[in-house]
């Protein structure tokens, strides 16, 4: 007779086992780009594995209006893109952060852009340009 594993134990050896314990940040090993240039920004970082961590920009826009291009692959975990104009009003707010999609903000303020990049989790890559639409 085999013995018998009391369902709780097993429930919890499976939970436990698809838990991330070890919560990192972004460091060396996501060999992270950024160009911050007047009408023009991009980030990008690579090989997160369980990354949660938060990155703020201030970009200057000279217009009032922005593309955003996602090149991002996050697969597992929360990626959120948020953009405040000048005045500090939301322009963009974009969850997930995924391949091939591009957006637009709303208009805004033109001058000082708070660009503001949360990761929660995230495993995959991160790749996104901003620029002023003409």
């Amino acid at each position: 007779m085999r013995p018998r594993i009391p369902v709780i134990a097993l429930s919890a050896a499976v939970l436990l086992g698809c838990q991330d314990t070890i919560v990192k940040y972004l460091g060396p090993e996501n060999r992270e780009a950024e160009t911050v240039v007047t009408d023009s920004m991009r980030y990008q970082a690579f090989d997160l594995d369980n990354v949660t961590d938060a990155k703020v920009w201030t970009w200057t826009n000279t217009g009032t209006v922005a593309t955003v291009l996602h090149r991002n692959f996050v697969h597992h975990g929360v990626a959120r893109l948020t953009i405040q104009d000048a005045a500090g009003d939301t322009v963009y707010r974009f969850v997930p952060l995924e391949y091939q999609l591009d957006n637009e903000t709303i208009a805004g303020a033109a001058g000082a852009w708070t660009v503001t990049m949360e990761l929660f989790g995230a495993r995959g890559r991160v790749d996104f340009s901003i620029v002023r639409k003409p």
